[in-house]
């Protein structure tokens, strides 16, 4: 083989060589995630933001006491509208409080509560529950949120319990 052609077969071997690796990257490589840092985002990523929310053992009475007085409050219908709705609107979710601004408490069946509330609510949502009453018009059901733990107790519905 003449030099010529050597040197041509090195050019070409060159060219081969230098297209096979991988290109210069300006970018700089992300630093590796040290144990501190995982369990940091993994103690983020358990709580999602969500608020610690418990039901003690004093939340029943609590919350039937509140759901007592609110449905009386609810069955008082010989106030104005602005009285009964006044009674009621400190205790009101901003979803029943647009809602409820429009009821005439002279229109509402329920005049007499007739039982204790009775509490239902799912075990694992210490957050929401429902307080069903016997009434003069039949079961109605109140139900209460609460966004957190020390956050009060909110109005989100107040109907008949079949509807």
């Amino acid at each position: 083989m003449s030099t010529k052609n050597f040197v041509l077969v090195l050019a070409v071997a060159a060219v081969a060589v230098t297209g096979c690796t991988a290109p210069v990257s300006n970018t700089i490589p992300e630093p590796a995630v040290t144990a501190s840092a995982s369990v940091e985002l993994r103690e983020h990523d358990e709580d999602h933001g969500v608020p610690a929310v418990t039901w003690g053992a004093s939340t029943d009475a609590e919350v039937k006491a509140l759901a007592a007085d609110l449905m009386g409050k609810f069955a008082t219908t010989q106030v104005t509208s602005r009285a009964w709705f006044n009674a009621l609107q400190p205790h009101m979710s901003a979803d029943y409080q647009e809602s409820a601004q429009y009821i005439d408490p002279g229109r509402i069946p329920v005049t007499k509560i007739l039982s204790d509330p009775v509490l239902v609510r799912e075990k694992a949502n210490p957050m929401s529950v429902m307080a069903e009453f016997a009434t003069n018009n039949g079961p109605w059901v109140l139900s209460l949120h609460r966004s957190g733990q020390e956050e009060p107790w909110l109005i989100t519905r107040i109907a008949p319990k079949d509807s």
